[in-house]
């Protein structure tokens, strides 16, 4: 019977013809010989990405870590917490959701950081809709099960991944490319996968697509986010093209620096890696898979992209951080609670529980050591910050100088207060359909955490002290 199926797909993926998976486009438009800190011109970067009206007293980064359907629901209640979250800033009002500057996302924390990235406050209307209380695990089990569903199994140039993409476009994101979130402004969105080439995170940035030469603006958001949520052994690979070729050798200004000296070995790492890619021949090709293998807080990006900078002023300068006296790094963590029975088993062989082994639960385990490396980095900033102001002037913008606070907010499921609704919450496996009633209490729960934050009340009243003299710089 098996087999008589088999044959039947082929002939339907035959009469139908086979799809090819949209493939990434190479550059077009390289940037102008005085601009060497970049390959391409423009594109999708924190730097170039118009403003949304936010204060430049503030710098506000959210991560939003993977878990599944489980950490989808728990970041969104985040977003709907910094929706009521009230901060009086530079005289005004504001929403601290309205005050996003960077959003990173890995694996079931990119469906809502994306859609929010384009649909702003729609989310709160349709995402429980679209995305949320949709039975998502049935398509999955369609491509595996419904025979018109099986080109992957015969066309090597579609896989599981691929379909998953198209899955994600006609739910929620409707052809919307990487143009569209050009468009939209801050903040500014980073979808993150792993790279299983090398095991490490590969972020849908333009900076990143510098790399192999290719242009990020009319590749399909959905693609991104099937790529950061590609589950292995479930899903099959979501794969990129290197045209590294075509941009005639160039390198980013930041690699060049590196290799003439500069001592931050986590740049010279960096550049090393950049190096793997902007040679052709190494790398011909670039297979992504979920981003929580390489980092399920999706706070590594966050580390690479903006603490790495905490010694160097020059950048702080270019890029108006010396004007931030206020530093707002929050970690939306959906991870699960461990399996307390498996050291009590003699074998763990199960396919289910072999799943689990890749999936968050075990992921989690090195989460502890990525959170203090987050805030030792943020301990470095915050000095540095004061240090390059006071060497400005006495007052910024009408503030002393040495006026610089950086807040580390870790919302976790584990610091839910109901000991009953924690347990069951946590023990929600990593998957992508999950009860209506769970997803209330993930959003729930995810909401009034930020609102009972003390590190975020602590934010807000150092916010409300007004400007006063100056106090001197500090170290």
């Amino acid at each position: 019977m098996l087999i008589r199926m088999a044959a039947f797909a082929v002939l339907l993926v035959g009469l139908a013809g086979c799809s090819t998976a949209p493939m990434n486009q190479p550059l077009t438009a390289l940037a102008p010989a005085n601009e060497p800190q970049w390959i391409a011109s423009g594109g999708y970067r924190l730097s170039v990405l118009a403003g949304n009206g936010s204060s430049d007293e503030l710098l506000v980064l959210l991560a939003s870590s993977g878990g599944g359907k489980r950490s989808a629901a728990f970041s969104y209640g985040v977003l709907r917490g910094l929706r009521d979250f009230q901060i009086t800033i530079d005289g005004r009002q504001r929403r601290l959701l309205d005050e996003l500057d960077v959003v990173a996302a890995v694996s079931g924390g990119s469906f809502p950081a994306a859609y929010y990235g384009l649909h702003r406050d729609k989310i709160f209307t349709d995402f429980e809709r679209d995305f949320l209380k949709r039975d998502i695990e049935a398509y999955i089990w369609g491509i595996y099960l419904l025979p018109w569903k099986w080109e992957w199994w015969v066309n090597p140039l579609y896989g599981t991944n691929d379909e998953m993409g198209s899955v994600y476009d006609d739910l929620m994101f409707h052809g919307a490319t990487y143009a569209d979130l050009i468009k939209r402004g801050k903040p500014f969105v980073s979808i993150n996968a792993t790279d299983i080439n090398y095991g490490r995170v590969f972020p849908f940035t333009q900076d990143q697509f510098d790399l192999i030469c290719s242009d990020l603006s009319p590749y399909p958001i959905a693609r991104a986010v099937a790529a950061s949520n590609g589950f292995p052994v479930l899903f099959t690979p979501i794969t990129l093209e290197n045209h590294a070729a075509r941009c005639g050798g160039r390198v980013p200004a930041w690699i060049k620096e590196v290799g003439q000296g500069k001592e931050f070995a986590r740049q010279r790492y960096l550049a090393e890696f950049a190096q793997l890619y902007l040679d052709p021949v190494q790398t011909k090709y670039v297979h992504l898979m979920d981003g929580g293998i390489s980092d399920n807080l999706a706070m590594r990006q966050m580390i690479n992209n903006v603490l790495i900078h905490a010694d160097d002023f020059e950048f702080i300068r270019q890029r108006g951080l010396d004007r931030v006296r206020r530093i707002v790094l929050i970690s939306a963590d959906g991870q699960a609670s461990r399996d307390g029975s498996w050291p009590q088993q003699r074998t763990v062989t199960s396919l289910g529980q072999i799943l689990s082994a890749v999936s968050g639960t075990q992921i989690d385990s090195y989460n502890f050591e990525t959170l203090l490396l987050v805030e030792q980095q943020l301990d470095r900033l915050v000095p540095n910050l004061r240090r390059l102001r006071c060497e400005e002037g006495p007052t910024i913008d009408g503030h002393p100088c040495d006026d610089v606070q950086g807040h580390f907010v870790h919302l976790s499921l584990s610091q839910i207060p109901d000991e009953k609704v924690r347990a069951e919450l946590q023990q929600i496996p990593t998957g992508l359909t999950i009860p209506d009633e769970a997803v209330d209490k993930l959003v729930s729960a995810g909401a009034a955490l930020v609102q009972d934050s003390e590190s975020l009340t602590e934010f807000r009243r150092g916010l409300e002290t007004a400007p006063g003299a100056v106090v001197g710089s500090s170290e």
